[in-house]
């Protein structure tokens, strides 16, 4: 089981990875927001992703009937959407000033 949770893990890294690439629509509404510090949130978040997909694997290895490797995966989905939420406040409020 915690081999697909770790392959889930590298999926949402790539995809918050691609998403950073993506290039800004010439019709989309200004909302105030840094984009540069947006990727670099979002790039953090996918490398920490990563390490955090090769501990599950890590820990499923070594502590297989257990069922560390799963929840250290599950703790850090939850983790990852926390760090999103406050990645979107602090470029929010911080370009509000």
């Amino acid at each position: 089981m915690f081999w697909a949770l770790a392959l889930i893990l590298v999926a949402v890294a790539a995809f918050s990875a691609l998403v950073a690439r993506l290039p800004r629509r010439a019709g989309a509404g200004d909302w105030s927001v840094d984009r540069d510090q947006l990727q670099g949130f979002l790039y953090v978040g996918a490398g920490a992703l990563l390490l955090l997909a090769i501990a599950v694997i890590v820990a499923g290895l070594v502590a297989a009937r257990t069922g560390v490797a799963e929840a250290l995966a599950v703790l850090g989905f939850f983790g990852y959407a926390v760090y999103l939420l406050a990645a979107a406040l602090i470029t929010l409020l911080s370009r509000r000033r």
